[in-house]
């Protein structure tokens, strides 16, 4: 475990599993460690960075993605910043984050915090141990800045290029082992794509996710609680169905609703009434689905989720590209069919 990874290791705990997908719930102390180590980063503030990587998430390879892999592996990297244009990028629900007091502050204060992590105490720190403050301020303080940015671009250009795909092919996502090594964890990034919510991307014990490990100690610690794990059995299910085919095999008109006649009739009202009693039911196609376990686990994010809650939400389905394991992993989910006039859909 270098230094190296446990400067990484900030931004992918911080700024991208605790506040852009809420892989788990951090202390307030933990977050304001994160929040300042993560401005030391120099990527910019928190609110800032949950605002593009969610629209990655959820309109990813499209024209819509801050860095659409498919415009090619520059653009990706770093051609997406030279010619930055905001105004392209596909909106998204960042209203937790604008609330969140811990990102306000970090906001409000960057211009400060982030020179003084990320310049004044490598310096003073290098000064302290080896009476040496201009390596500090170069090597720990500039240069790390720099490598550690293109480090996080990478995940962006070359883990959407290089490596395999074992959880999903309908996207440009891949598993890269040696991209893993080089970012805490973050070159996992098909099962990433997959999972989105989970707070690890090497799901295996033996894969290198230092990030995934400093949350589980986090959690023994109880400076993190809530920790995000997706099922077993959904990640077998993804796998097993990308290696039979994903999206691209299932016709997009499939009858998903394969276990239709077998389901008990709800009346709508019924529906509007436990919706309104906390329950997390979603209606696509007359179905309705108990959508409770998956909030956390849906790659367009919760709150995407939480807006279909008590809504026919046909339209909002059918206007993503939902690749062929949700299709499969619909059925589960399932739990009643809507009656009206004691007639089905």
């Amino acid at each position: 475990m270098t230094v190296g990874h446990l400067l990484i290791a900030r931004i992918t705990e911080g700024y991208h599993r605790l506040w852009s997908h809420r892989s788990y719930h951090a202390c307030a102390s933990l977050r304001y460690i994160l929040a300042v180590l993560g401005a030391g980063q120099f990527q910019w503030s928190i609110i800032w960075w949950v605002r593009h990587h969610r629209a990655h998430h959820r309109y990813l390879d499209s024209d819509k993605d801050p860095y659409n892999a498919r415009r090619g592996l520059f653009y990706s990297h770093i051609g997406w910043l030279i010619g930055f244009t905001p105004a392209t990028w596909g909106p998204v629900d960042i209203a937790d984050v604008e609330c969140d007091p811990v990102a306000v502050w970090q906001q409000r204060y960057y211009a400060i915090l982030a020179p003084f992590a990320g310049l004044v105490v490598p310096t003073y720190l290098a000064q302290l141990i080896c009476e040496d403050w201009q390596g500090g301020l170069l090597y720990a303080g500039l240069f790390r800045s720099y490598i550690h940015a293109h480090m996080t671009f990478l995940v962006n250009s070359l883990a959407h290029w290089s490596g395999n795909q074992p959880y999903s092919t309908s996207h440009t996502a891949r598993d890269n082992f040696f991209l893993g090594l080089l970012t805490s964890g973050e070159g996992y990034h098909n099962f990433h794509h997959r999972f989105p919510s989970d707070y690890r991307n090497g799901v295996h014990w033996y894969a290198f996710d230092l990030s995934k490990w400093v949350i589980w100690m986090c959690e023994r610690l109880c400076l993190a609680s809530r920790v995000t794990r997706t099922p077993q059995e959904h990640i077998e299910r993804a796998r097993n169905y990308s290696v039979l085919g994903d999206a691209s095999t299932v016709p997009q008109n499939r009858d998903y609703q394969l276990d239709r006649d077998r389901q008990c009739n709800m009346a709508w009202a019924d529906y509007l009434e436990k919706t309104r009693a906390g329950c997390c039911l979603v209606c696509i196609s007359g179905m309705v689905y108990d959508v409770t376990d998956f909030l956390y686990s849906h790659p367009g994010g919760q709150d995407l989720l939480y807006h279909a809650i008590g809504k026919d939400a046909t339209s909002l389905f059918e206007s993503f590209p939902h690749s062929g394991y949700v299709r499969t992993l619909l059925p589960s989910l399932q739990i009643a069919v809507i009656a009206i006039d004691n007639d089905t859909y």
